[in-house]
């Protein structure tokens, strides 16, 4: 049985000033998989994430649907990880302190309890920078600050997990670390919802894949949309005529 939510989508309409970033988006989201969002650069795929997080206003409805036998009838948690996050070098804020802030909720100078550092270092073994507990987050690489904001995501043991191209900066071994996570929510029954831009690598996330350029543009399994022959249509930059793939709707 899923643990993760259905996302209902109806009627999405997404516009800053005279810009359309969305139009006429009516989809849903299977629960209990790793959905996979792709597109051209500008084609609104970080704006449906942020919609859907409630994180900007739109026009539509988006349904986040919890499964209420394992939830006792409550919402889930959500965890997500942004595009990137930008920490000054002269910050006096370690990993762990990172780590302590979000979990805990309470400022740093009050005494944290050792089974909160031990959840927390455990959190961060999870992502493979347990041995980087104590470096200033401004010292990590930018590859390395996305997993320990990954291992934040991670601190409610989310049954929502999204993530705004989660691999930016990452050398091979965190790759590994995160998409082996992606796997194990997966078979939890828990929901993934991603923005992703390496086409091997959604294809090793055995992904649901659905690609946005200001419509939904096409929608499946990644060994049907894809395909040599759609890709470089369907990565072809918007424009204000007609876009010959058919709008799909999930059931």
């Amino acid at each position: 049985m899923s643990v993760g939510p259905q996302i209902e989508i109806a009627n999405l309409e997404l516009q800053y000033g005279e810009n359309h970033i969305l139009s006429n988006i009516n989809h849903s989201f299977e629960a209990g998989k790793c959905h996979v969002v792709m597109g051209p650069n500008g084609g609104g795929k970080t704006s449906l994430l942020r919609s859907i997080l409630g994180l900007t206003p739109f026009k539509g409805q988006i349904d986040i649907l919890w499964n209420d036998a394992t939830n006792n009838g409550k919402p889930g948690s959500v965890g997500y990880v942004p595009q990137k996050a930008m920490f000054e070098q002269s910050l006096p804020l370690t990993v762990m302190d990172f780590i302590l802030l979000n979990l805990t909720r309470s400022p740093l100078f009050w005494r944290k309890r050792q089974q909160d550092k031990a959840f927390a270092l455990t959190q961060l073994e999870r992502v493979g920078m347990a041995n980087r507990a104590d470096r200033r987050m401004g010292q990590l690489s930018g590859g390395e600050q996305q997993r320990v904001l990954f291992a934040q995501a991670l601190l409610d043991n989310p049954d929502l997990l999204v993530l705004d191209e989660p691999t930016t900066g990452m050398d091979e071994q965190g790759v590994r670390y995160l998409e082996s996570l992606i796997h194990e929510f997966v078979a939890q029954g828990k929901t993934v919802l991603a923005v992703h831009h390496d086409v091997t690598a959604v294809r090793r996330l055995d992904a649901q894949v659905h690609v946005v350029n200001r419509i939904l543009v096409d929608s499946g399994h990644h060994s049907d949309v894809l395909i040599p022959e759609k890709i470089e249509r369907l990565f072809n930059h918007y424009s204000h005529a007609p876009i010959a793939a058919k709008q799909h709707e999930v059931a």
